[in-house]
């Protein structure tokens, strides 16, 4: 059926003149073509602070955290598309170390978005922040970095109840590190369906 088509048809149907009538069938018909697409907004439910354990001023390795979670319900939706939005502030204190002249100091994590499906799991996105400095000097240097991370992304998805992660993994790091910790998450969803069922 055309665009016109499913208009008339839809016209006809409530026997309602559109162009005279155009204010009153859009507040009291809520079941025509034209009602507004409903939009679903859902927060996170179990937002967590990621604190890297330090041992003798080396991060462990392959330290992974979840950081926050949403599940998201678009089973009554028509081709739902899910934009997923995500902010944390990112912390860190580092020296580099007194060997040698030319220092490195590296900070890289991987963010990944993870999403759950009836018990299937996968990887939709992911993102690196990496920071790295280096020093060609033998003065000692510290640096405290505290910066915002944030990112965004749409997903096309079937109608289904499903749940959303954001996981922070630990990939590399160099240098003596005092603190690294990714604080203050915050996971929230926007849902809309792109057509009326």
């Amino acid at each position: 059926m055309s665009y016109n088509e499913k208009f008339y048809s839809c016209v006809d149907r409530k026997g309602k003149d559109w162009d005279n009538d155009k204010e009153k069938y859009m507040d009291n018909d809520t079941d025509n073509c034209y009602a507004p697409k409903k939009i679903l907004l859902e927060c996170g439910c179990n937002p967590q602070d990621a604190i890297f354990e330090i041992d003798d001023e080396r991060v462990e390795n392959n330290q992974e955290f979840v950081l926050d979670s949403v599940i998201v319900n678009t089973t009554y939706l028509c081709r739902p598309i899910v934009k997923i939005e995500f902010s944390s502030l990112i912390y860190f204190e580092v020296e580099a170390e007194n060997s040698g002249c030319d220092r490195e100091i590296e900070v890289d994590l991987l963010f990944e978005l993870i999403k759950i499906c009836k018990g299937n799991k996968e990887c939709v996105q992911s993102w690196r922040y990496l920071k790295e400095y280096e020093i060609e000097s033998d003065d000692e240097l510290e640096i405290e970095v505290s910066e915002p991370f944030t990112v965004t992304f749409c997903d096309r998805t079937c109608p289904d109840c499903c749940e959303y992660k954001m996981i922070v993994k630990g990939k590399d790091f160099e240098g003596e590190f005092e603190a690294l910790r990714v604080v203050k998450p915050n996971l929230s969803a926007l849902t809309q369906g792109l057509c009326h069922k």
